[in-house]
């Protein structure tokens, strides 16, 4: 039988949970022993749960992560369905290894590594395709677009806009995580005995989890450049403070500080936008026109503060208005 009739046999939910039994039964001409294939069932039961979680899982991500999100029909995802289908498989598994002999036991390990996988693809799958949190990414780069006025909430919307950064950072780097251990878990099947199991072709666990990784690259080259260019923000804030009160030299070396934040966090954007995918490519975007303009509104203002101290107060007026400039264009980047 080859692979094709096997995954239609195993591939949906309707596979028949039937127990094996051990049995005889008696003919005119001789009696007939069957065999108890109960832990046989069990296994492949439990591949083809497996299967079924790895196909819908792989059509999700080559549809919903593979293109931008204004083509993309597919509705939030959901992971309880997917870990309650792991978990029956699992089930399925140990019965396996109760039933069957110890030679097949090195098969019943593989389902339990392809369950550790997909168990790991649908986590790393479930951070990458939370829209509220990538809302929450978009939502801190508003805090640019009253960049040119100082408000009463600034402080406040910075420190909000910080925590959101650094929430979102953490869950990135625990689902990057869970990614590394997806690769490991991939890269250590054995591939001879996975492709003797009537599983889905081992390409489509590793292409799915290349889709993944791009995604999630992308999703954190994004928050960390927001991070740079909140702390820059911050530091461009406190010189701005300095320079009003005739701290020039302090200003100066904070408008320094937030420069170099800013060209850090567009080096970033800059470096990652290419490769990032269709659904980011705006906020990639938005992201570079700010830390751009931002960087050049650094550089005007620590002109500005050295000039000042210098006592040349018309060029300081000069370099200051052109940070002004530079602010009100990063305060339009989204509109772009």
């Amino acid at each position: 039988m080859n692979r094709r009739q096997q995954l239609a046999q195993l591939g949906g939910v309707g596979l028949a949970a039937l127990a094996g039994c051990l049995d005889t039964f008696r003919s005119d001409d001789a009696t007939v022993v069957i065999t108890d294939r109960t832990g046989q069932r069990a296994l492949d039961r439990a591949i083809g749960r497996l299967n079924e979680v790895a196909i819908e899982l792989g059509t999700r991500t080559d549809e919903n992560l593979g293109r931008g999100a204004q083509e993309s029909t597919e509705t939030a995802f959901e992971p309880t369905p997917y870990y309650e289908t792991i978990d029956a498989a699992r089930s399925a598994l140990d019965t396996a290894a109760d039933e069957l002999e110890a030679d097949r036991q090195s098969d019943v390990e593989i389902g339990r590594e392809y369950a550790d996988s997909l168990e790991a693809l649908v986590s790393v799958t479930a951070t990458v395709s939370d829209d509220e949190l990538s809302a929450e990414i978009e939502e801190v780069g508003t805090v640019f677009e009253e960049a040119g006025e100082e408000t009463d909430d600034t402080e406040t919307d910075l420190e909000q806009a910080t925590t959101t950064i650094e929430d979102r950072t953490a869950l990135l780097d625990e689902a990057r995580t869970t990614h590394e251990t997806a690769r490991t878990s991939i890269d250590g099947l054995d591939d001879a005995r996975f492709e003797a199991l009537p599983t889905i072709d081992l390409d489509r666990l590793t292409d799915g989890l290349s889709t993944l990784g791009t995604v999630l690259d992308a999703q954190t080259a994004l928050a960390s450049s927001y991070g740079d260019l909140l702390d820059g923000y911050a530091a461009l804030e406190a010189g701005r403070e300095f320079i009003d009160d005739g701290a020039y030299q302090e200003a100066e070396a904070a408008f320094v500080d937030a420069e170099s934040a800013f060209t850090t966090g567009r080096k970033t954007v800059a470096e990652n936008r290419d490769e990032a995918p269709a659904e980011l490519a705006a906020s990639f975007e938005t992201a570079h026109c700010q830390s751009s303009h931002l960087q050049s509104a650094a550089t005007a203002f620590a002109e500005a503060a050295a000039a000042a101290d210098n006592g040349n107060y018309l060029t300081a007026q000069e370099r200051r208005d052109e940070a002004d400039e530079s602010l009100g264009a990063a305060g339009e980047c989204g509109d772009q």
